[in-house]
């Protein structure tokens, strides 16, 4: 089991008192604690209810701390977790508990189109629990285990503004192409080689992969090339010539990773970022909190998102906004209403506006026309790159991939071309080909 890195905030025990008068909440986003302790706040205020809020970092240190403290009937009232995954596996190992008889369809209706289901099982999610490998057993169709806390999207590239003015850069307006991205990287890495160059959490080699070669991708080919890249025709799938397209330019990035790049972790890349290590870092929406966090004044930060290439087919690209987090009540707790209140508190339109601009994290709620006042001037910009249809990237959609395809897997291969240099785009491309049709073929 890992070693606990912890980070409490308030007492860091498991279920409350049992009389309703006090919840406990574990969260895996540091990020996030500042924000939800002035939530409890305002929340006690209102009901007399102490929300006690703790975070454990990183991810796989909440992982155990929730596994450990389930198996000793101490896990916290409430957990903020990963949607659409961690969220199915509490679920599964029953430590987290059905919310579907506690959330109707207008409660639904408070969260941005398309995400409230998220933590919802369907018989999709349901078939696939039941595969070998699954990480979710035990789920039951119709079960409804969270309910969205935050939600962004991928994709977005954070430069640092006076690292562009010093290699003479108008840093106003975001790079309006990929090669125009690329030129810019071009000029800082030129003015200072050491830190100018680009980051990523690259040890998670998967971040790569859905968080900047997909969306070039999607820019480049339109929606239908994008998904027959990850079909059964050869001829449009990877290894093909629009594989290798997307591929050679995704290479046009390695001349400029930092050094060690690789071997960050995400948190790691954005601490580099912050520390003005690297001119720009690639992440999400849910990254400014990290760079605020680690001491970097977003004034001094221009996000866009991935920009589309001079050629795209896809001419209105935007980036499609799904949950990240979301919220979980524990099966254990004895205040399982007081929980539900606090649920329904924090997501509530005013409350979460006042959460994402403590937390520069984007809510699950849809705020409406009022979202610019709500969530302030850093994020607005974010939610500009906003979109839905078929212009749209969705990473949250995977329904065209082969059931058992691994972004791990895909993306280390990617990883091998840049920023290793141990494959060229020709080379990576047949590698990609081959595990498509393994993942096809059941193999």
């Amino acid at each position: 089991m890992a070693a606990l890195a912890v980070v409490t905030t308030a007492c860091g025990g498991g279920s409350g008192a049992g009389d309703g008068s006090t919840l406990t909440m574990w969260t895996f986003k540091q990020t996030h604690v500042k924000a939800l302790q002035a939530a409890a706040a305002t929340f006690k205020s209102k009901t007399g209810i102490t929300v006690e809020i703790s975070a454990y970092t990183p991810d796989d240190t909440f992982t155990s701390k929730v596994q450990s403290a389930a198996a000793s009937h101490n896990v916290a009232d409430v957990l903020e977790v990963h949607a659409a995954g961690e969220d199915r596996v509490l679920g599964g190992a029953g430590i987290t508990t059905d919310l579907a008889g506690d959330i109707n369809a207008q409660y639904k209706s408070r969260f941005l189109k398309g995400t409230a289901d998220t933590g919802l099982i369907t018989d999709q999610v349901y078939q696939d629990s039941l595969k070998p490998k699954a990480t979710d057993p035990g789920v039951k169709t119709g079960q409804l285990l969270s309910i969205p806390f935050t939600a962004g999207t991928f994709g977005v590239v954070y430069a640092n503004k006076d690292k562009l003015t010093a290699a003479g850069i108008d840093a106003s307006n975001a790079p309006a192409s990929w090669q125009e991205l690329i030129s810019w990287l071009t000029a800082t890495h030129g003015k200072d080689a050491q830190n100018g160059g680009i980051t990523l959490g690259l040890k998670s080699s998967s971040t790569g992969l859905d968080w900047a070669m997909e969306p070039l991708a999607f820019a480049l080919l339109g929606p239908q090339a994008f998904h027959d890249l990850y079909g059964t025709d050869k001829s449009k799938a990877w290894g093909s010539a629009n594989g290798q397209q997307v591929l050679e330019l995704y290479n046009q990035l390695t001349p400029y990773w930092t050094p060690g790049t690789q071997t960050l972790g995400i948190d790691d890349a954005d601490r580099a970022f912050a520390q003005g290590k690297a001119a720009f870092d690639i992440g999400g929406t849910f990254t400014i909190s990290a760079i605020q966090q680690n001491g970097m004044d977003p004034a001094k930060i221009l996000a866009f998102p991935i920009p589309a290439p001079e050629t795209a087919v896809a001419k209105d690209f935007k980036l499609a906004p799904f949950a990240l987090t979301g919220l979980a009540v524990s099966s254990q707790t004895a205040n399982r209403a007081a929980a539900l209140q606090w649920l329904d508190f924090l997501t509530q339109p005013e409350q979460a506006g006042a959460f994402a601009q403590a937390a520069l994290d984007l809510p699950g709620t849809d705020l409406g026309a009022n979202a610019e006042k709500l969530v302030g001037p850093y994020l607005s910009s974010m939610e500009a790159a906003f979109g839905t249809g078929d212009h749209a990237w969705n990473p949250g959609d995977s329904t065209f991939k082969g059931s058992n395809w691994d972004i791990q897997v895909a993306g280390d291969i990617l990883v091998k071309m840049s920023p290793l240099k141990e494959l060229d785009p020709a080379a990576t491309n047949q590698q990609l080909a081959v595990y498509n049709t393994s993942v096809h073929s059941g193999q």
